[in-house]
């Protein structure tokens, strides 16, 4: 009996990808490990915990997140990127059982949204399931700026309903995150993966048919 045997037979898969597809927060770990690579933007750790505070604020996200990308990534050249993204890969727990079923059965409708950067989640879908990426995989977008790496756009909560996502008419979305609760009201279905019980009470509480799913590695 398949574990998706519940997805609903026709119709597009809108998925969040850490801490849904993959467990843990791929984006922070990757800048995590970034910096103890390199150890010398610990000098910069001021701008960093800036960077933090600033994050805080609902309306200046990305630009929380770009002090602490530039920082940490700065003087890092391209070839420098991709291989830190590819040593890091190699860190990674994996997918979740269930959401490895997913994509291998259901793939071909799956689009994945993340706020992680795409080259991050694409480098990670690849290494798990070598020729067998998602329909769509779509993400935060980096370039280069004053020497350093960071969100051109970030792929955050309600920054996710990009025009060709609300074009679609998906039979099911999923996340682990009240961030997503926009991306969560335009499935059909919507499940949330792992929530504790305090999470799924405040996000049925915006929406009231969202099916909490327990996955596992």
């Amino acid at each position: 009996m398949s574990r998706v045997e519940a997805v609903p037979p026709k119709g597009w898969i809108l998925a969040d990808f850490d801490d849904t597809l993959a467990p843990d927060d791929s984006h922070a770990g990757l800048l995590r490990f970034i910096l103890r690579r390199r150890l010398w933007p610990l000098l910069l750790l001021p701008v960093i915990a800036l960077g933090g505070l600033v994050y805080l604020v609902p309306s200046l996200r990305r630009q929380g997140i770009s002090l602490i990308w530039w920082a940490i990534t700065l003087g890092l050249s391209p070839l420098g990127w991709r291989t830190m993204v590819r040593a890091y890969c190699h860190t990674r727990s994996g997918l979740y059982r269930e959401a490895r079923t997913l994509l291998l059965e259901e793939g071909a409708r799956c689009w994945v949204i993340s706020a992680s950067p795409r080259g991050l989640v694409r480098a990670q879908l690849h290494r798990q399931l070598p020729g067998r990426l998602p329909h769509r995989i779509l993400g935060s977008r980096m370039h280069y700026r004053l020497g350093g790496l960071l969100p051109r756009f970030y792929c955050h909560g309600q920054h996710k309903l990009l025009p060709e996502i609300l074009a679609l008419k998906p039979s099911l979305a999923l996340s682990d995150s009240p961030h997503d609760l926009p991306l969560l009201a335009l499935g059909e279905q919507a499940w949330l993966i792992n929530p504790n019980p305090a999470r799924l009470q405040k996000i049925q509480a915006h929406l009231p048919r969202i099916l909490p799913k327990r996955w596992s590695l």
